[in-house]
């Protein structure tokens, strides 16, 4: 009998060959200008061929002021087309499909020099930087440019486009009356709040064209009491839905911090990971999986639309379980694929059982100043990453 993360499925107008997606994921590997390098055609190319039915691609910038870190992909001018067209060419002849992730950063930037911008001037709980309050003509550009960089996707051969509204950035911000303190249209109710995202969406869909899928990255609620509640976060999707998003791949809105928020889950840092060489940590998966699993089970209580779960899935009965009991219909991995790229082509060939990844954390540690990598595929990058991180103090 074939599992059901082996089955075909569907997105859109995109028809997938398995329900294996390659979340996400930041590579550090574009020029400094964020055009598509060799080694980016090899990671994708790569991945392809893994087996994995659908790839998102890491987020790419729209504008030069939503750029999140060094070596990111952008895509806010036509000269970046051209590589992009020949990433995915790349992925296709691996048997694959892909969407284009488009993102603004928002307050959520490490980039120096850059005066970061956002809904109101709240700074980030995790990122340093005082933001700019956007005007209105700043949000009536920025919507355009994620508009002319889905038609840029398209361009490029992309399958579909995955809107980033989740995880703390400028959509995600707008959402969130934590951040979003405007008493103007774009803010001061819900219904304020939602006018970013339902405009992004329109944009993308017109940039994109009846073609292709547009999904999203959305953040559902977020973690600290008093911001974006589970309610709102919910009717909000509703209106998306209808507005044609395809399918949500749920996450949450604003992190209160990347303590209490991201490291219980994924994280143990360079020095734990030393300190803790000989011990299970760095052997075994850590728990809890499928950690998004209640978002996602809110959203199909709520309405008929796709949903993709990433979030800690690491072994093939957690796999079953979730799709056999409705609660997703994709599942998206990140850090298993970065440790092992050929995982859905090893599913296809009968392994169960768990993944090979321990979610250490220490691959996502590269963002922003070294290549996307595990360190147990090459063991010395883990001493490499402790002395540049102990360089760092």
């Amino acid at each position: 009998m074939t599992p059901p993360f082996l089955e075909p499925g569907r997105i859109g107008p995109v028809a997938l060959p398995n329900r294996l997606v390659r979340a996400p994921t930041s590579e550090t590997m574009a020029t400094e200008d964020g055009e598509v390098t060799p080694d980016l055609r090899r990671l994708y190319g790569e991945l392809a061929r893994g087996g994995a039915g659908l790839l998102l691609t890491g987020h790419i910038f729209v504008r030069p002021d939503g750029q999140c870190s060094p070596r990111q992909m952008a895509l806010h001018d036509d000269r970046f087309v051209p590589g992009l067209a020949r990433l995915v060419r790349e992925v296709h002849a691996g048997g694959a499909r892909i969407f284009a992730e488009l993102s603004h950063a928002g307050s959520q930037t490490m980039m120096p020099g850059l005066t970061p911008l956002a809904p109101s001037g709240v700074s980030s709980a995790i990122y340093p930087g005082q933001p700019r309050g956007m005007t209105g003509q700043d949000i009536a550009e920025v919507i355009a440019a994620f508009g002319a960089a889905a038609a840029r996707a398209r361009a490029a051969g992309f399958d579909g486009i995955h809107i980033h509204g989740g995880n703390g950035y400028l959509a995600a911000q707008f959402a969130s009356p934590a951040s979003n303190r405007r008493d103007d249209d774009w803010g001061g109710d819900a219904a304020g709040r939602s006018r970013f995202l339902l405009a992004v969406l329109a944009a993308v869909r017109d940039g994109a064209g009846p073609g292709l899928a547009v999904t999203a990255r959305y953040g559902v609620m977020d973690s600290a009491p008093g911001g974006l509640s589970l309610e709102e976060g919910l009717a909000r999707l509703e209106a998306l839905a209808d507005a044609g998003l395809d399918a949500v791949e749920p996450t949450y809105n604003l992190m209160r911090s990347y303590r209490e928020n991201i490291r219980p889950y994924v994280a143990v840092g360079a020095t734990r990971a030393l300190r803790d060489w000989v011990a299970p940590r760095l052997w075994r998966p850590a728990a809890p999986q499928a950690y998004y699993r209640p978002l996602a089970r809110a959203i199909k209580a709520r309405m008929d639309l796709p949903v993709i779960l990433v979030g800690g899935v690491r072994g093939t009965d957690v796999m079953e379980e979730v799709l056999r009991s409705g609660d997703a219909d994709f599942l998206s991995m990140a850090r298993p694929l970065v440790r092992e790229p050929d995982l859905p082509k090893q599913l296809a060939g009968g392994r169960r059982g768990v993944v090979d990844c321990v979610s250490c954390n220490i691959c996502l540690a590269h963002d922003g100043h070294d290549a996307l990598k595990c360190w147990r595929r090459n063991p010395v990058d883990l001493l490499r990453h402790a002395a540049w991180r102990l360089a760092r103090r």
